[in-house]
């Protein structure tokens, strides 16, 4: 059985100690608690480590489910949300908005238990599936050598990639620390290691693990990929911006360091 970092949400505080209590029996780890929608999204937002899995109730004062789980997912996009409700239509339209999966109540524990195992297979899955599909972008990259290919290879990553990742592809004027919520959790879900700081308008981006280059090797390619990605997401701002690159661990630093600044 694998082992998850739970956060449970659940206006029930009677439901949440059970929860607590079966979960940690099982060994699993709950690192927060919320009793309404709304506080869940303040406390998610300020915990330092992100739980595997959400179990979240739909019917709760300030923000209902759905609602919370919009806001949760602006800030990290791929947040897996197991649903808890009585309403199959909630449900159904928690899943058409990203939730993982679904629990009808009244259910069994091991109804959730085994609800968990799936979940943590699937994202594990997930994130496999996104390391493969970008590397396939590398080798493309490392083949082509016009302008113009580049340019179609950047898009196609942004059709096949970026836009399956990030919730609402075709929203526009995303907010800035939203957009680079989704560009680290993009990296991250590929086990980089991806920090912004901001400073007015411009932000610092860091990345401390670079997996091509310990699975690979060094390519400027790799560089090339990772400034056309953190572009696409700058883009969907629709603001101006510029881009740089003043360090990068392929040439020796422990670190790449991005300079992202909006016009």
């Amino acid at each position: 059985m694998h082992l998850a970092k739970m956060f449970l949400v659940d206006d029930d505080r009677a439901i949440i100690e059970v929860y607590r209590n079966m979960l940690e029996i099982k060994g699993h780890e709950v690192i927060g608690e919320a009793f309404d929608g709304e506080s869940a999204v303040m406390i998610y937002e300020k915990l330092p480590i992100k739980p595997d899995i959400i179990l979240m109730d739909h019917r709760m004062p300030f923000k209902n489910g759905i609602k919370s789980m919009e806001g949760i997912h602006t800030i990290h996009p791929t947040q897996c949300v197991i649903f808890v409700t009585a309403d199959f239509k909630a449900a159904k339209d928690a899943l058409n908005k990203g939730a993982q999966s679904f629990i009808m109540k009244p259910f069994r524990m091991d109804d959730l238990f085994n609800s968990i195992e799936m979940a943590l297979l699937e994202k594990k899955r997930d994130s496999s599936k996104l390391r493969e599909a970008y590397l396939g972008y590398i080798i493309k990259v490392n083949e082509t050598g016009g302008v113009g290919s580049l340019a179609s290879i950047c898009d196609g990553l942004e059709k096949d990639l970026i836009n399956k990742f990030i919730p609402g592809p075709t929203l526009t004027n995303i907010p800035l620390e939203t957009m680079m919520n989704w560009f680290c959790e993009f990296f991250n879900t590929m086990d980089m290691k991806y920090t912004y700081e901001k400073e007015e308008n411009k932000f610092i981006i860091r990345n401390s693990k670079c997996i091509w280059m310990d699975e690979i090797g060094a390519n400027p390619h790799f560089c090339f990929m990772a400034k056309c990605v953190i572009s696409k997401f700058a883009m969907k701002t629709r603001r101006e911006f510029n881009l740089e690159l003043n360090k990068a661990i392929m040439d020796g630093s422990e670190e790449c360091v991005f300079e992202l600044t909006f016009v």
